[in-house]
């Protein structure tokens, strides 16, 4: 899945003096694959009865495979 996200011209300036020129896409792949990581292990408590340190990511995707998650709308 490819996601498209817009800045301007500015924002980019300040987050490469921060991060480096070139860095923001590895940088928001990490933020993401981070919030996915612990999302998915707190749904890994909640949903079963494995410990998701010991698990891999590969498991963990495939344990909550057949568990419908709720959605944000679901909560409000």
């Amino acid at each position: 899945m490819d996601i498209t996200i817009t800045i301007t011209d500015d924002e980019k300036r300040v987050l490469e003096s921060w991060l480096g020129v070139g860095q923001i896409q590895v940088w928001l792949q990490h933020a993401i694959d981070n919030k996915t990581r612990q999302r998915t292990d707190a749904y890994i408590l909640e949903y079963t009865d494995s410990n998701p340190n010991k698990m891999s990511m590969e498991a963990k995707l495939s344990a909550l495979s057949g568990i419908e998650l709720p959605t944000r709308d679901d909560n409000l």
